[in-house]
């Protein structure tokens, strides 16, 4: 997962630094995806202890993960009263659909945004973030 894809003056383009960057998550996000993909719904105790990270870490990073809907929230109730909820990752080529589709909006928007900028635009530009 973390194996260079191509040299970038960036970072490595590694899936992992993709992911962060297009979903805006963590590493740590990145391999609680991982791991639900791996395991399947659990819950965030489950996840914690495979991952020997505090319980209140991971639902943090599943929350982002939610967030960035990479994963699923179910809940479960108990037969004598109560409630616990179980995660679901998306499967992987649904996170890759999402990561393209995600990726080809930035880029359009990107293109649109440059091929707008004119000299006047520009010179506004320079004005607003260069010191004199």
């Amino acid at each position: 997962m973390n194996k260079p894809l191509f040299k970038s003056p960036i970072s490595p383009l590694t899936l992992e630094n993709i992911m962060c960057c297009i979903f805006n998550i963590k590493p740590l996000d990145v391999a609680v995806y991982f791991t639900l993909l791996k395991k399947g719904p659990s819950k965030v105790s489950e996840i914690a202890e495979l991952l020997n990270r505090d319980r209140s870490t991971i639902q943090r990073s599943v929350q982002n993960l939610i967030k960035a809907g990479l994963v699923k929230r179910k809940q479960v109730n108990l037969r004598k009263g109560g409630y616990f909820y179980r995660y679901e990752a998306i499967s992987f080529n649904e996170m890759k659909c999402k990561l393209l589709k995600t990726m080809e909006e930035w880029y359009d928007q990107v293109r649109r945004w440059i091929g707008d900028i004119d000299n006047m635009n520009l010179e506004e530009y320079i004005g607003e973030h260069v010191k004199k």
